[in-house]
């Protein structure tokens, strides 16, 4: 028996379709206006209300698993969960995504959402440096002169001197020992266990928390493809000499070493919570 539907259900889903595509036009703008963060603040406000960062995780790690999950909700909320989705984890354009279990119309604006997402991470492929992906979204002071780099450096070494770790990458060469050629090269970088930072800290150079950083490091690298990839490259100082760079904060010497003249450099908090990151896209099988 054919199925017909009444004028009101008529109106109401032509009233979803426009909601929905209004929405989707409403997040590209925002995303370019007032940037990542606010953007993914106020679609988990609208759509995961009174819910914690790792509820929200949950369920869209469950999500990415079920994606036939995403035809149960209403239009407007499949928007919404499909742009997290693919600004917080990256589904929408890892080959594990199935396409094929979503209806033709989920598929179609998860396919539309998935290309505006990449356009955004293709713009990270231009950044050089840590520093710049915070541009548009620092609520609060960063260290940029060498004072104020200096201070940042030697506070840091004081308040987490206990939590200080030898680094799992290589400075390669042309970073000296406190910027002397004379000297040698630095043997290696120390960090902070990022298990130690609370997520209310300051991150000094980019001037986001701990918890706004790392938000910000999976909308900017991992909603494009390849992005887990691209993360630990950018991490691990993978592929291209002088990548260690990338996580330069001294506009000088590069990088600070943990007191005067020692062989082993301080990279900054920031590498820290990105290395966290890392390890946690690793656990989930991402990489």
């Amino acid at each position: 028996m054919k199925h017909t539907f009444t004028r009101k259900q008529i109106r109401t889903i032509i009233l979803e379709e426009l909601q929905a595509d209004l929405l989707i036009e409403n997040t590209e703008r925002q995303m370019l206006e007032e940037g990542m963060l606010d953007t993914i603040k106020n679609l988990k406000n609208k759509f995961f209300p009174n819910k914690s960062d790792e509820e929200i995780e949950q369920e869209l790690d469950e999500i990415g698993e079920n994606p036939e999950m995403l035809d149960r909700m209403p239009t407007s909320k499949r928007v919404g969960v499909l742009f997290l989705a693919g600004m917080l984890g990256g589904f929408l354009t890892q080959a594990g995504f199935d396409y094929s279990k979503l209806s033709a119309d989920s598929a179609a604006r998860a396919d539309k959402i998935a290309g505006s997402l990449d356009q955004g991470a293709e713009r990270s492929r231009d950044i050089k440096n840590f520093r710049q992906i915070a541009t548009a979204e620092a609520e609060g002071g960063t260290a940029t002169t060498p004072e104020e780099v200096d201070a940042k450096i030697k506070e840091i070494v004081k308040n987490y001197a206990a939590d200080i770790e030898k680094s799992p990458i290589s400075p390669g060469r042309g970073i000296f020992i406190g910027g002397n050629v004379r000297k040698g090269n630095m043997r290696g970088f120390v960090h902070v266990d990022p298990s130690s930072i609370p997520d209310n800290e300051i991150m000094p150079f980019v001037g986001l928390s701990k918890k706004d950083y790392q938000t910000l490091l999976r909308a900017t690298y991992l909603s494009g493809e390849g992005g887990d990839q691209r993360l630990e490259n950018l991490v691990m100082g993978k592929g291209a000499a002088g990548s260690s760079g990338y996580w330069a904060y001294d506009n000088k010497n590069l990088f600070q070493g943990y007191n005067e003249d020692a062989p082993y450099a301080v990279l900054p908090l920031e590498w820290s919570v990105a290395y966290e990151l890392l390890q946690k896209r690793k656990s989930k099988g991402r990489l």
